[in-house]
Parts: structure tokens; C-alpha cells; sequence
């Protein structure tokens, strides 16, 4: 049989056939890929996998269900476009791989998308729009930088909010208009959500044309409507992020707002603990104090702190609020208040709280310090009234900086008076010293001549840690050795050290101070008035009023001796006189005369303390408790006296005599009642 010379060989036949299985093939697979694309950038598609399926159900019951996914999820444009369907095939291949596990699905939407034509390119024009019951307006969040920060439409719409797909998330909304802001501090005021027009349009429920009319503000009414204040943990960045040098830019606000916000799409309330804004219907919340009674206690809180005076520029904070304890620290006792049968408890404090922690002695530390502050501020108020005085005789052009001067000096001093110095008994020293340096300065202002004096205090910049609890003491000045012992003069004007006079060896504060090392200094020169110092002794020698007492005069002060006469011996020392003493002037007999005064008095004083100790082992009646009050402060007198009469013996014997007389007399009739 003859072969057709148009026929291919057979192995030329094999390879197109190849050829054509190969291209048949191709032209499957690109019409597969192509199908495979378009079916995977459809929104239907979207719903095959089972974690998408909340995410697609809400898609479907939003407002943007005509809307294909990729068109919001894609920003306009060819590459945008080819990219969304690449990206379906690369999620398919995520899905059967279970890459998809370890993430969490997660979208942003870019401005361009929201704002391409046909969809809300107008919006910024359209004005102002009604969200729910108040007025919102696009252009004014877009247009203007909100608290300094770029906005995006995804700040305010989430992808997804309680089911609804691409909703406003008003959590946003509270985060910016309630978190305090010291630039924008009004973008929390009602009035910029709330408009006027619309609340006195809604009169349904109630007509606030009342409100307006008086001028009420809104939280006259609606207190407590926002609860938290919308912090930002420093944990919450550990969520994304773990490099230090990301980490270190937690305090660059607007850096991190920049990334997070417009550059990226993280939610707010990623890193911002919640704010709400609602009714709070919680008795003990609306009946909350504050809602009526405005800045209470605040002058406790500014010494507290130890911040918010006039003219300390230095935060001087009680010890007490460094170590963190609170006001229920001290205010331990109950007092009960209210009435008859609704009774309420608050809570006080008083000097047995001081011991409690500190131990005994301590509730002698508060009461220095009241007397301490009290004759401070009678010196600063009687300095702060003759200075306004002052002021008001100045011409008119100085009077007004003087005023305020003054108004700064008065807020201190109210603060000390009205917070009470124990809160911080240093600060308010302070506050008192720049009072009177306040109202030096206004009448230098005011062009006064006047120069009160500034008495000098102890501060916080005096090397002596005594000062922690012992502050205010130079206002003090207490009996010792029968003596009043001025601290001023000796700590602030002497500049003497605590340590000086006291000693915390065996026990602390321990009186160490005896009259020899007072005498060391006091007696160097001896040309002095001695009841600067001897006060009691020169009452009792002299004459005068004592406790309620009227002492006459000694015979001797009568002729006109004085004390140097007695005690200043020839070399100009002075001394303790004794028997001796009276013989230089007198004769022989008054040796044996100044030792029975001595003893006389001597036992009356000890018959008499001894008879007082029986008294008071029995309860006393008032009319009593009076007189055995008045014995008890003249036998004290005589007692630290240290003469044992021989300052004044006719009124020593007479006193102590009487007195001897009504203990026997009160004891006698104690027996008789019995």
C-alpha cells in the first residue's frame, strides 16, 4: 500500500498532540485560576470558612449589604483591585494550611474607600447630621485637628460593634470628649453634643425653657454621667508591642496617636480603659457629698499635700501622705450624728489617735502644735488687719496691687486657721511666714512706710530633724525649774541645737538641761532683770496676781532691796544665798531666822501635798473640786519657788496654813458624809 506523502509522521503527529493536551490543559488552568479569582473576591465567598461567618452575617444585615467587600476593604484603583483578588487565593491557601488560627481576623479601611464617588464623597458637606439625640457634624471632626490628632473614618465607625457591621462606636466618642484634656478643656461641655434648639423642642418629657432662663448649668441636674476617665495602662502596650525602644515612647502621646490612629486602625479602646456616659441610677453614687458641698475640706487637702499656698514655691507634703496613709489613719473615732432613730456615724480624730500609733506623749505634740499655730496666727492676723488698714489709706492707682497682695496673704492664713495645722504643722508655718512677707510686700506697694517685724521660725532648711514633729515649738513656752523657758529666744534667735537641752539616750526628748547649764549662760553677766527669767519667784518677792492669787509684797521688797542684793555676791556671782547671806546685812540672829523658815514652810508644804493626796482619793463635788483646784496651784507655785518661803514668808505661812486648815476641814466633812 502506497503511504500518502501529505501525512505527518507519526512521531510529528505525537507531539502536536502533546502540544495540544498541554495548551488544553493550560487554557484549564487559566480558566480555573481566573474562575477561582473571581469567585474568591466575591462577597458570597467570604462566608466559606466558618470564623468569618459572625462577620458576614453582620455585613448582611448592615446598611452596606449591596456593597461587595472589596469594595470598602480595597481602596480604589487597578492594583488595589488585582491585589483583593490575589488576596482571596492566598486566604483559601491560609485556610487549608490552618495558618488562619494562629490570627485573628482584622481589617482596616482606608478614607479613600468611604470617600470614592458614588458613595459618601459629600458627607463633609453635608453638615450636621442627628446621631441618636445629639448633633454631630463630619466636617468639624475632619476638617479641624480634634485635641491636636488627625481623625480617620474608622476612628469613629468599627468594623464591628455589638453585630452591626461598620457602625459609629461611641466608646470613641466618650474617650475624647471626656477624657480631661488641659488644651480642649471644653469639648466635654454638653452643649457641644446637646443643642439648645433640640432640647427645648423635645417638651415630652421636660421643658427645659426654665433651665435656660435661669441660666442652670447642666449639672445642677445630671451629675455623675460619665464614669472612668479613660487611662491608658502602661500594661496594654505589652499586648502588641515588646521592643524597648517602642516601649520608651509611652509618654510621646502624639507620636502614638499618630501611628495608631491615622496611619493605622487600632481601636481606642485597645489601649484606653472604658468611659461611659449615662444615667447612673446608684443611690450612694448621686447622693454623693460632692454634688452640693464643693471643694470640702479643701484646705485640709492643700496642707495635706503641702501644695496650693500663696508664695511657697516649694511642695512641702505631710510626712504621713508620703508614706500613704489616709485621713481614716487618725479619724478613728465614731461620732454619731442624725436623729432619734436615723442616726448616721462620722468620722473624727482627737489626741488619743496621735498615741495609738505613736505612743504616750504624743497627744502632747498636737496640743503644742494648736497653741503653737494660735499664737502664730494671732500675730500674722493682728500684722494682715493693721496693714489692710493701710492699704485703704493709699492712693488709689497702688491700691489694687496691694489688695491682691493682700488677698494672697488672707488665703494663706485661712487655710492654716481653717484646715487646722495638725494636718501639716511645717507647710503651715510656711503658709504664715509668706503671709507676712505678702503683707510686707503690699504695703511696699501700697507705699507705707510700716515695716512690721517678721518673726523668725524654724523651717524645713534648719538642720534639725526634731523639726518632723516637733515644728512650732519657738511659739512655745513652757515652766521649767520653776522658770519660763522662751524657746524662741533660745532655738530660732540663739540658734541653739535641740540637743542642747534635751537627749534621746535613755529616753526620747529626755529633759537633760539642769539650772547650773542654764545659769552657765544666764549668770555671765549679772546686771540683768531677773524676772525676764524668774517670773514666779519675782511675782512671789514683789508682788502681784498668781493663779488667781494676789501676793503682797515681801517686807524686804517694800525697803527696796532687789534681787542682786541677795544673790550677787562680791565678785559679782551669782549665788544661791544662805544663812550666811542674811548675816552679811543683819545681825547674828537672822542665821537661825532663815533656817526656820526654811523648816517651817518646809513641813507646811509636805503636810499640805499630803493632804491633798488623801482628798483626791475620793470622788469631789464641784464646789469642792474648786477649792482644792486653788491649794493645788499655789502649793505648785511654792513648790517650784525653791525658797521655801524665804522669797516671801508672810504669804508662804499664811497661804499654807489656810490651806492645811480647809484639807482638814474637806476631810472631816468627807468622814462625816460616810
Amino acid at each position: 500500500m502506497a503511504k500518502d506523502p501529505l501525512a505527518a509522521p507519526p512521531v510529528k503527529k505525537l507531539k502536536i498532540r502533546k502540544r495540544w493536551i498541554v495548551l488544553g490543559a493550560l487554557a484549564v488552568l487559566f480558566l480555573a485560576f481566573v474562575v477561582s479569582i473571581e469567585v474568591t473576591s466575591s462577597s458570597k465567598f467570604c462566608s466559606a470558612c466558618h470564623y468569618m461567618k459572625p462577620f458576614f452575617q453582620s455585613w448582611q444585615e448592615s446598611s452596606h449589604s449591596r456593597v461587595e467587600c472589596k469594595t470598602c476593604h480595597y481602596p480604589p484603583g487597578l492594583r488595589s483591585t488585582l491585589r483583593a483578588k490575589m488576596e482571596g487565593l492566598v486566604m483559601v491557601g491560609r485556610y487549608w494550611t490552618k495558618l488562619y488560627v494562629k490570627s485573628k481576623p482584622w481589617a482596616e479601611i482606608q478614607d479613600e474607600s468611604c470617600l470614592q464617588p458614588g458613595c459618601h464623597d459629600r458627607r463633609l458637606l453635608e453638615g450636621q447630621v442627628k446621631f441618636g439625640k445629639v448633633v454631630f457634624d463630619h466636617k468639624a471632626h475632619f476638617a479641624d485637628l480634634k485635641r491636636g490628632k488627625e481623625l480617620r473614618c474608622t476612628s469613629c465607625h468599627s468594623q464591628i460593634v455589638q453585630g452591626e457591621h461598620i457602625t459609629v462606636t461611641e466608646n470613641s466618642c466618650f474617650i475624647c470628649h471626656f477624657k480631661p484634656s488641659e488644651s480642649h478643656p471644653r469639648i466635654g461641655d454638653c452643649a457641644t453634643c446637646h443643642r439648645k434648639d433640640d432640647l427645648l423642642a423635645a417638651k415630652e418629657r421636660f421643658d427645659h425653657a426654665p433651665v435656660f432662663q435661669n441660666g442652670f448649668s447642666c449639672d445642677k441636674c445630671h451629675s455623675h454621667v460619665v464614669v472612668g476617665d479613660g487611662a491608658v495602662p502602661r500594661d496594654n502596650c505589652y499586648k502588641c508591642h515588646f521592643e524597648q525602644e517602642r516601649l520608651d515612647k509611652y509618654d510621646d502621646t502624639d507620636l502614638i496617636h499618630r501611628m495608631h490612629i491615622a496611619a493605622n486602625k487600632i481601636e481606642c479602646d485597645q489601649c484606653h480603659l472604658q468611659i461611659q456616659h449615662k444615667i447612673v441610677k446608684d443611690i450612694e453614687t448621686v447622693a454623693d457629698c460632692k454634688t452640693c458641698h464643693t471643694n470640702l475640706h479643701q484646705a485640709q487637702k492643700i496642707l495635706f499635700l503641702g501644695e496650693g499656698g500663696k508664695g511657697v514655691g516649694h511642695a512641702v507634703p505631710n510626712v504621713m501622705f508620703e508614706k500613704g496613709l489616709s485621713c481614716k489613719g487618725c479619724h478613728i473615732f465614731h461620732e454619731e450624728v442624725g436623729g432619734r432613730l436615723l442616726t448616721a456615724e462620722t468620722s473624727t480624730s482627737a489626741p488619743q489617735a496621735c498615741e495609738s500609733c505613736h505612743g504616750r506623749g504624743f497627744a502632747r505634740i498636737l496640743r503644742n502644735w494648736e497653741t503653737a499655730t494660735t499664737t502664730r496666727l494671732a500675730e500674722v492676723k493682728s500684722v494682715h488687719a493693721r496693714a489692710a488698714a493701710e492699704v485703704e489709706r493709699a492712693p488709689a492707682a497702688k491700691r489694687t496691687p496691694a489688695r491682691r497682695l493682700l488677698e494672697e496673704a488672707a488665703f494663706n492664713i485661712d487655710v492654716v486657721e481653717r484646715g487646722k495645722s495638725v494636718h501639716n504643722m511645717t507647710y503651715s508655718q510656711e503658709l504664715l511666714g509668706a503671709a507676712l512677707g505678702l503683707v510686707r510686700d503690699a504695703l511696699a506697694a501700697a507705699g507705707s512706710g510700716w515695716k512690721p517685724e517678721v518673726p523668725a521660725v524654724l523651717t524645713r532648711e534648719t538642720p534639725n530633724a526634731c523639726l518632723n514633729c516637733h515644728a512650732g515649738i519657738e511659739e512655745l513656752s513652757p515652766a521649767v525649774f520653776g522658770l519660763t523657758f522662751p524657746h524662741r529666744s533660745h532655738v530660732v534667735r540663739q540658734g541653739m541645737a535641740c540637743a542642747a537641752c534635751h537627749s534621746n539616750v535613755r529616753r526620747h526628748g529626755e529633759l537633760t538641761a539642769t539650772k547650773d547649764s542654764c545659769a552657765a549662760c544666764h549668770h555671765q553677766a549679772p546686771v540683768k532683770d531677773c524676772g525676764r527669767c524668774h517670773a514666779l519667784q519675782k511675782t512671789l518677792y514683789g508682788g502681784g496676781p498668781l493663779d488667781g492669787l494676789t501676793v503682797p509684797k515681801d517686807i524686804m521688797a517694800e525697803a527696796g532691796t532687789d534681787c542682786a542684793a541677795c544673790h550677787v555676791d562680791k565678785e559679782k556671782r551669782v549665788i544661791r544665798p544662805d544663812a550666811a547671806s542674811c548675816v552679811a546685812c543683819h545681825d547674828e540672829d537672822y542665821r537661825a531666822l532663815f533656817e526656820e523658815w526654811r523648816t517651817t514652810i518646809g513641813r507646811l508644804l509636805t503636810e499640805v501635798r499630803a493632804g491633798l493626796h488623801e482628798i483626791y482619793k475620793e470622788p469631789l463635788a464641784e464646789a469642792v473640786k474648786a477649792q482644792v483646784q486653788a491649794i493645788e496651784r499655789g502649793l505648785q507655785a511654792l513648790e517650784l519657788d525653791g525658797s521655801r518661803g524665804v522669797h516671801n514668808y508672810a504669804f508662804a505661812e499664811e497661804f499654807l496654813t489656810n490651806a492645811a486648815k480647809t484639807i482638814k476641814s474637806l476631810g472631816a466633812g468627807a468622814g462625816e458624809k460616810k
